[in-house]
């Protein structure tokens, strides 16, 4: 009998409409455009995943991302068989090269398969991660860009609900920010750790300078202070503050993470799945950090479906010391989410692991194919790739 091979690879995309903007330095949004792959085993058992695209992150698109997966990746894993489950990595690492330019659509096609694996060999993808994976996970929340009155709103609901951080999105007008993390801070009292992100928007000069006008209001931790490609300036504010320093646009690939960390140009990585390539190549980022003493963060995409932040708090209850967690907003942003589960937290930012086979979390069939728009599909028994019209 041969071994449980994958049969069927769907490709889809997906606009998913917001309950309201999100917006920080780099864009502001009202929908996300995501890509997914649905894997079909010869059993039937079915795995999906998603990657989000963000062109001013990875360099990709939803266009770009939809061609790697039909052109170059999925060619690669079709037919392919696994004779035991930890087979499994060694199957994904054959498309490394492959998936080098295309990281959100690679993270797609690895958790779809790692999804049908998972559940075809009764074990979660927390077996591909940790042999000791945390119960639960506690979650930040993420504060966009607003008005100060919107700002001590969110706050007032931030404390009522326990949240012990939060993270703000900031930009040029310093002074401004200012004046509102100076009401956040008297929403939040001093129990609750506050960071701001502020998606590469200064200078060395003008991140030290606006560093200097936050300290009174004792912000822990400053997000991507500077452009994603300036890691002298990085070097510089890192090594001239006693704020941490997060990447995140500069962070996206291995060889980032070990110049990063070999360059001290920051105090902690920013890890976000669809971005870093997926759970796997995550998890090796984590890694390199632990290995030159910095911190980690999980952080999310916005506007991710329950597929995503279901490997997200995979990767978080992976990770020992992981100093924030972000994302799994779900039904909170999303008009509707396509996880039968509600991944969003309970109080205090708690939410329980998932603990199930694959990623833990149920597709809502009704909700999904009227949602994603197939793009192109493959089937082993003739080899050919169906594009759709």
């Amino acid at each position: 009998m041969r071994d449980p091979y994958i049969a069927t690879v769907e490709i889809y995309s997906a606009n998913l409409p917001f309950r309201f903007a999100f917006g920080h330095s780099l864009a502001t949004r009202r929908s996300s455009e995501n890509v997914y792959v649905r894997v079909t085993l010869d059993d039937g058992t079915l795995g999906h995943g998603e990657g989000v695209p963000r062109d001013y992150v990875t360099g990709e698109t939803a266009s770009s991302a939809l061609s790697a997966l039909s052109e170059r990746l999925v060619p690669e894993v079709i037919g392919r068989d696994i004779h035991t489950r930890d087979d499994v990595p060694g199957l994904l690492r054959t498309l490394e090269t492959s998936a080098n330019a295309n990281l959100a659509a690679y993270c797609a096609l690895e958790l779809a398969v790692l999804d049908a694996f998972g559940q075809r060999f009764g074990v979660s993808v927390s077996h591909w991660l940790s042999s000791a994976p945390a119960a639960r996970v506690r979650y930040d929340a993420i504060l966009p860009f607003g008005g100060t009155l919107q700002l001590a709103a969110l706050g007032t609901l931030v404390r009522s609900l326990g949240f012990g951080n939060a993270k703000v999105k900031v930009g040029h007008d310093v002074d401004g920010d200012a004046r509102k993390l100076a009401v956040l801070r008297r929403v939040l009292g001093s129990r609750v750790d506050i960071r701001v992100d502020a998606n590469c928007v200064w200078t060395a000069d003008e991140a030290l300078a606006a560093i200097e006008r936050f300290r009174p209001l004792a912000i822990s931790s400053v997000e991507q202070p500077v452009a994603a490609e300036d890691v002298p300036g990085l070097q510089r504010v890192t090594s001239a503050t006693e704020a941490d320093i997060i990447v995140d646009e500069s962070l996206c690939s291995l060889d980032d993470a070990r110049r990063l960390a070999e360059g001290r140009a920051c105090n902690a990585f920013n890890i976000r799945v669809s971005k870093c390539g997926g759970l796997l190549k995550s998890f090796e980022i984590a890694r390199v950090a632990e290995h030159h003493g910095l911190g980690h963060v999980v952080g999310a995409q916005v506007g991710e479906s329950g597929i995503l932040s279901a490997a997200g708090r995979h990767l978080a209850a992976a990770l020992p010391d992981v100093m924030f967690v972000e994302g799994s907003a779900g039904r909170l942003l999303l008009k509707e989410d396509l996880t039968v589960e509600n991944v969003l937290p309970g109080r205090g930012g708690w939410a329980q692991a998932f603990a199930g086979p694959g990623l833990g979390v149920h597709v809502r069939p009704e909700v999904f194919n009227r949602v994603c728009r197939l793009h192109a599909s493959l089937d082993a028994w003739d080899g050919r790739m169906a594009v759709a019209s």
